[in-house]
């Protein structure tokens, strides 16, 4: 970690142990990958809330500029906007450069926009789908600077969301494509409160040095308005991912002369809105090979050193990319059971 980053964390060390609720917090930071589900555990096992936010202080003080981001953009994210506020001189800036990270072959400067960013980690069971996220690229490609939307729509469980994130984890892309990064909302089902705090968040991590409003959007309309012209005056390259999008009324919310990227079940959400749109259809199934390439992945086998009962249980449960825990934990058991 910066040094510069260190010392914000160090003097601001007593005022976030006193405040913050490690949780959901912890939740975040999990998900961006700079954080173990050991050291999450650990944390939780302390008696009281305050001890808990310590050790996890503690724990991001040993770690690196990624670590730091994902806290910041976490608090942000649950609330603790004044908290955040405290951090904002110490975030790490991380040139955009050719240098591969030793993961993946994913650059420094690719790591840090997603992470900033909200979007989600590869999962811990992945395979690559290179067609479909080729795909996507090109539609992305295709919008060449200008608003329009993006949609990847296929049944629950067929992998849309893993293959928007895996879509944007590209250098060329984002550098050549959408400069001012990426900003990824998990929508899900919403009643209108539930927008209206959607969009809030959104306003609050793109506003966070407070340039243009000092409070939160009231209503749906002025959270409307505020997107459009942070969108416009701070990040007018940058995208805008939503996630499992449900309804088509939640997305004139965000018909803002934007570039979109979305994913959904129903490819008939953007039919309301303004725009080019293209869209990416994803089947609900993988191939065999596929399947059998995931089981083995989880099980940490050799695919050729499967037995036979891998093809049935593949043929039953249907695998699909973003296998879920449960999922796999089944095919386990299956598996043991033959």
């Amino acid at each position: 970690m910066d040094a510069k980053s260190r010392n914000c964390l160090l003097q601001h060390k007593e005022a976030l142990e006193k405040d913050i609720k490690t949780p959901y917090i912890m939740d975040h930071m999990v998900g961006d990958g700079v954080l173990t589900t050991l050291e999450e555990e650990e944390v939780r096992n302390e008696p009281t809330q305050q001890k808990r936010a310590a050790l996890l202080i503690k724990m991001i003080l040993k770690k690196d500029n990624y670590c730091y981001v994902s806290f910041y953009n976490a608090l942000l994210l649950e609330g603790y906007k004044d908290l955040a506020a405290f951090l904002q001189d110490g975030i790490p800036v991380v040139s955009s450069s050719s240098d591969k990270d030793s993961v993946g072959g994913i650059t420094t400067y690719v790591r840090t926009v997603l992470c900033e960013g909200g979007v989600p980690q590869r999962p811990v069971v992945f395979v690559t789908r290179k067609k479909l996220v080729n795909a996507i690229q090109q539609k992305l490609f295709k919008l060449n600077g200008e608003p329009g939307w993006v949609t990847i729509y296929g049944m629950a469980g067929c992998g849309k969301s893993v293959l928007a994130a895996e879509a944007v984890r590209d250098h060329s892309l984002l550098e050549g494509c959408f400069p001012s990064g990426v900003h990824w909302v998990s929508v899900g089902k919403q009643d209108k409160s539930g927008l209206l705090m959607k969009l809030q968040n959104l306003c609050a991590r793109l506003d966070q040095d407070e340039s243009f409003s000092q409070r939160l959007p009231l209503n749906i309309e002025e959270a409307k308005d505020r997107l459009r012209i942070l969108m416009l005056r701070k990040y007018p390259r940058s995208l805008l991912i939503l996630d499992d999008v449900w309804d088509p009324w939640v997305l004139k919310a965000f018909d803002n002369q934007c570039q979109i990227l979305l994913t959904t079940r129903d490819k008939s959400v953007t039919d309301s809105v303004m725009g080019p749109k293209y869209v990416v259809p994803v089947e609900s199934g993988l191939g065999k090979e596929k399947g059998l390439e995931i089981l083995s992945l989880f099980v940490n086998v050799k695919k050729a050193d499967l037995p036979e009962q891998a093809h049935s249980i593949i043929k039953e449960c249907k695998v699909v990319e973003c296998c879920h825990r449960g999922m796999l934990t089944d095919l386990l058991y299956k598996w043991n059971q033959s």
